[in-house]
Protein backbone atom coordinates (compact mmCIF):
# COMPACT_ATOMS: atom_id res chain seq x y z
CA UNK A 1 0.00 0.00 0.00
CA UNK A 2 1.42 2.90 -1.52
CA UNK A 3 1.08 6.42 1.10
CA UNK A 4 2.93 9.55 1.38
CA UNK A 5 1.39 9.91 4.77
CA UNK A 6 3.66 7.92 7.14
CA UNK A 7 7.17 6.45 7.02
CA UNK A 8 7.78 3.48 8.85
CA UNK A 9 4.64 3.41 10.72
CA UNK A 10 4.83 6.91 12.21
CA UNK A 11 3.64 10.24 10.42
CA UNK A 12 5.43 11.72 7.83
CA UNK A 13 5.96 15.27 7.68
CA UNK A 14 3.71 15.57 4.72
CA UNK A 15 1.12 13.50 7.22
CA UNK A 16 1.45 15.59 10.20
CA UNK A 17 0.78 18.80 8.33
CA UNK A 18 -2.31 16.87 6.40
CA UNK A 19 -3.48 16.22 10.21
CA UNK A 20 -2.94 19.72 11.09
CA UNK A 21 -4.79 21.07 8.07
CA UNK A 22 -7.73 19.00 8.23
CA UNK A 23 -8.30 18.46 11.74
CA UNK A 24 -7.78 22.36 12.12
CA UNK A 25 -10.80 22.81 9.65
CA UNK A 26 -13.05 19.77 10.92
CA UNK A 27 -12.90 20.73 14.83
CA UNK A 28 -12.61 17.58 17.60
CA UNK A 29 -16.05 17.19 18.75
CA UNK A 30 -15.79 13.88 21.28
CA UNK A 31 -19.73 13.91 21.16
CA UNK A 32 -21.91 12.92 17.95
CA UNK A 33 -24.43 15.88 16.40
CA UNK A 34 -25.39 16.66 13.40
CA UNK A 35 -23.91 18.26 10.79
CA UNK A 36 -25.34 21.00 8.41
CA UNK A 37 -26.88 18.64 6.05
CA UNK A 38 -27.93 16.46 9.11
CA UNK A 39 -25.79 14.01 9.04
CA UNK A 40 -24.79 12.48 12.47
CA UNK A 41 -21.06 13.25 12.51
CA UNK A 42 -18.12 12.75 15.44
CA UNK A 43 -14.64 13.85 15.95
CA UNK A 44 -12.47 15.49 12.98
CA UNK A 45 -15.90 15.44 11.25
CA UNK A 46 -16.19 11.49 10.78
CA UNK A 47 -19.14 10.44 9.43
CA UNK A 48 -19.21 6.84 8.55
CA UNK A 49 -21.19 4.62 11.21
CA UNK A 50 -21.81 7.46 13.29
CA UNK A 51 -24.85 7.30 15.41
CA UNK A 52 -26.69 10.27 17.56
CA UNK A 53 -25.56 9.17 21.47
CA UNK A 54 -22.05 8.10 20.32
CA UNK A 55 -19.11 9.18 22.19
CA UNK A 56 -14.69 8.97 22.00
CA UNK A 57 -11.95 10.53 23.77
CA UNK A 58 -10.04 12.80 22.25
CA UNK A 59 -7.32 10.04 21.89
CA UNK A 60 -9.25 7.93 20.33
CA UNK A 61 -10.77 10.50 17.81
CA UNK A 62 -6.80 11.27 17.13
CA UNK A 63 -6.78 7.69 16.03
CA UNK A 64 -10.01 7.95 14.18
CA UNK A 65 -8.49 10.88 12.19
CA UNK A 66 -5.17 9.41 11.57
CA UNK A 67 -6.49 5.87 10.11
CA UNK A 68 -9.24 7.79 7.90
CA UNK A 69 -6.60 9.73 6.24
CA UNK A 70 -4.70 6.92 5.01
CA UNK A 71 -7.97 5.48 3.88
CA UNK A 72 -9.07 8.99 1.55
CA UNK A 73 -5.57 9.13 0.50
CA UNK A 74 -5.60 5.61 -1.03
CA UNK A 75 -8.96 6.53 -2.52
CA UNK A 76 -7.77 9.58 -3.62
CA UNK A 77 -4.47 8.12 -5.20
CA UNK A 78 -7.00 5.60 -7.01
CA UNK A 79 -8.58 8.53 -9.83
CA UNK A 80 -4.75 10.18 -9.58
CA UNK A 81 -2.66 8.89 -12.78
CA UNK A 82 0.21 10.13 -11.12
CA UNK A 83 -0.13 10.74 -7.80
CA UNK A 84 3.66 10.61 -6.83
CA UNK A 85 4.49 13.50 -9.19
CA UNK A 86 1.91 15.92 -7.40
CA UNK A 87 3.57 18.60 -5.32
CA UNK A 88 3.02 18.32 -1.39
CA UNK A 89 1.00 21.16 -1.64
CA UNK A 90 -1.72 20.50 -3.79
CA UNK A 91 -1.36 16.94 -2.68
CA UNK A 92 -2.56 17.92 1.03
CA UNK A 93 -5.39 20.27 -0.25
CA UNK A 94 -6.65 17.69 -2.81
CA UNK A 95 -6.92 14.91 0.09
CA UNK A 96 -8.65 17.83 2.91
CA UNK A 97 -11.18 18.13 -0.43
CA UNK A 98 -11.38 14.41 -0.88
CA UNK A 99 -11.88 13.92 2.92
CA UNK A 100 -14.69 16.48 3.03
CA UNK A 101 -16.64 15.68 0.38
CA UNK A 102 -16.32 12.09 -0.21
CA UNK A 103 -13.55 10.16 -2.81
CA UNK A 104 -16.96 9.47 -4.79
CA UNK A 105 -17.36 13.14 -5.65
CA UNK A 106 -13.88 14.15 -5.74
CA UNK A 107 -12.95 11.17 -8.51
CA UNK A 108 -15.73 12.56 -10.80
CA UNK A 109 -14.95 16.06 -9.99
CA UNK A 110 -12.93 18.08 -13.16
CA UNK A 111 -10.58 18.82 -10.47
CA UNK A 112 -9.48 15.44 -11.23
CA UNK A 113 -9.76 15.17 -14.57
CA UNK A 114 -7.64 18.66 -14.82
CA UNK A 115 -4.68 17.40 -12.78
CA UNK A 116 -4.81 14.21 -14.73
CA UNK A 117 -4.28 16.30 -17.84
CA UNK A 118 -1.53 17.75 -16.16
CA UNK A 119 -3.28 21.25 -15.49
CA UNK A 120 -2.52 21.17 -11.66
CA UNK A 121 -2.85 24.81 -11.78
CA UNK A 122 -6.14 25.01 -12.97
CA UNK A 123 -7.51 21.66 -10.90
CA UNK A 124 -6.20 24.14 -7.72
CA UNK A 125 -8.34 26.53 -8.82
CA UNK A 126 -11.55 24.22 -8.90
CA UNK A 127 -11.14 24.11 -5.10
CA UNK A 128 -13.76 27.11 -4.47
CA UNK A 129 -16.35 25.51 -6.24
CA UNK A 130 -17.01 23.17 -3.27
CA UNK A 131 -18.75 25.46 -1.63
CA UNK A 132 -21.94 24.33 -0.29
CA UNK A 133 -24.02 21.81 1.95
CA UNK A 134 -27.54 21.13 1.38
CA UNK A 135 -27.58 23.31 -1.97
CA UNK A 136 -26.71 26.72 0.36
CA UNK A 137 -23.56 28.11 0.25
CA UNK A 138 -21.31 28.18 3.56
CA UNK A 139 -19.37 30.29 4.94
CA UNK A 140 -17.29 27.54 6.57
CA UNK A 141 -16.38 26.21 3.39
CA UNK A 142 -15.48 29.05 1.30
CA UNK A 143 -12.80 29.94 3.90
CA UNK A 144 -11.87 26.24 4.25
CA UNK A 145 -11.76 26.33 -0.08
CA UNK A 146 -9.74 29.46 0.08
CA UNK A 147 -7.06 28.27 2.54
CA UNK A 148 -7.38 24.99 0.64
CA UNK A 149 -6.88 26.90 -2.99
CA UNK A 150 -4.23 29.27 -1.43
CA UNK A 151 -2.04 25.90 -0.27
CA UNK A 152 -2.41 24.24 -3.39
CA UNK A 153 -0.98 27.24 -5.85
CA UNK A 154 1.41 27.89 -3.47
CA UNK A 155 2.85 24.61 -3.73
CA UNK A 156 3.29 25.29 -7.47
CA UNK A 157 5.16 27.72 -6.97
CA UNK A 158 7.48 27.17 -4.34
CA UNK A 159 7.87 28.23 -0.49
CA UNK A 160 7.11 31.85 0.03
CA UNK A 161 8.78 33.80 2.89
CA UNK A 162 6.39 36.00 4.70
CA UNK A 163 7.95 39.07 6.47
CA UNK A 164 8.56 38.38 10.22
CA UNK A 165 8.12 34.46 9.82
CA UNK A 166 10.44 32.48 12.11
CA UNK A 167 13.32 30.34 10.98
CA UNK A 168 11.77 26.75 10.49
CA UNK A 169 13.65 25.04 13.11
CA UNK A 170 11.98 27.55 15.59
CA UNK A 171 9.30 26.01 18.22
CA UNK A 172 6.56 23.65 16.43
CA UNK A 173 4.59 25.74 13.39
CA UNK A 174 2.07 23.10 13.55
CA UNK A 175 0.08 24.04 17.10
CA UNK A 176 -3.25 25.90 17.35
CA UNK A 177 -4.45 25.88 13.76
CA UNK A 178 -8.26 27.36 13.21
CA UNK A 179 -10.58 25.16 13.59
CA UNK A 180 -12.94 26.26 10.72
CA UNK A 181 -16.38 24.41 10.86
CA UNK A 182 -19.07 25.33 8.99
CA UNK A 183 -22.13 25.78 11.09
CA UNK A 184 -21.52 23.47 13.42
CA UNK A 185 -24.57 22.36 15.81
CA UNK A 186 -24.72 24.35 19.08
CA UNK A 187 -23.86 23.26 22.13
CA UNK A 188 -21.15 20.31 21.06
CA UNK A 189 -17.93 20.36 22.49
CA UNK A 190 -14.93 21.11 20.74
CA UNK A 191 -10.80 20.89 22.18
CA UNK A 192 -9.38 24.18 21.72
CA UNK A 193 -6.06 22.84 20.18
CA UNK A 194 -6.52 19.13 17.47
CA UNK A 195 -2.97 19.30 17.44
CA UNK A 196 -1.74 18.59 21.16
CA UNK A 197 -1.45 14.93 19.67
CA UNK A 198 1.25 15.74 17.59
CA UNK A 199 4.22 16.23 19.94
CA UNK A 200 6.20 13.69 18.88
CA UNK A 201 10.45 14.30 19.30
CA UNK A 202 12.15 15.50 16.55
CA UNK A 203 8.95 17.11 15.00
CA UNK A 204 11.02 19.99 14.09
CA UNK A 205 13.03 18.18 12.00
CA UNK A 206 10.36 17.04 9.85
CA UNK A 207 8.91 20.45 9.43
CA UNK A 208 11.59 21.62 7.26
CA UNK A 209 9.46 19.74 4.33
CA UNK A 210 8.17 22.23 2.24
CA UNK A 211 4.14 21.25 3.11
CA UNK A 212 4.63 21.87 6.68
CA UNK A 213 6.14 25.75 5.89
CA UNK A 214 2.70 26.00 3.62
CA UNK A 215 0.90 25.55 6.08
CA UNK A 216 2.36 27.15 8.69
CA UNK A 217 1.96 30.39 6.41
CA UNK A 218 -1.91 29.51 5.73
CA UNK A 219 -3.13 28.58 8.91
CA UNK A 220 -2.07 31.66 10.84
Amino acid sequence: MRTRLKIAGALSALGIAAAGLIGGFEGLRTTAYLDPVGVPTVCYGETRGVEMGDRHTAEECRAMLGDALIEFEQDMRACLDHPDEIPDGPYTAFLSLAYNIGTGAFCRSTLVRLANAGDLRGACNQLPRWNRAGGRVLQGLVNRRAKEKEICLAGLDGPVTVPGETSATDSSPLTEPPAVTPDAAAGTDQEASPLAWLGVAGMALLVLALVVLLVRRFLK
